[in-house]
């Protein structure tokens, strides 16, 4: 499968085993980017619909705290999310 996510490129390990997430498993979004924390709340909300465990709940709440003081400690760089001329992965 080709890489998801199109826009940001990097190598992505896993905190607990520092094993290599493949490209073709993650999508990278942007504390900046003024859709993120509405995204976080629904994937929270979703999560418990879904019957996740509460450390994985108690993990998203703290990246919600975390990206909600990102944001209000730079609220110069917030911005609605967008995507310029030659800036995807082909």
């Amino acid at each position: 499968m080709r890489k998801l996510d199109r826009k940001f490129d990097g190598i992505i390990f896993k905190v607990k085993d520092q094993s290599i997430v493949p490209p073709d498993q993650y999508m990278v979004f942007l504390a900046k980017d003024d859709a993120f924390p509405a995204t976080l709340r629904f994937y929270r909300e979703e999560c418990e619909r879904q019957g996740a465990g509460a450390a994985q709940l108690a993990a998203v709440d703290q990246a919600i705290e975390d990206v909600e003081a990102w944001r209000a400690q730079n609220a110069f760089v917030v911005k609605t999310p967008d995507v310029d001329e030659g800036e995807l992965l082909t």
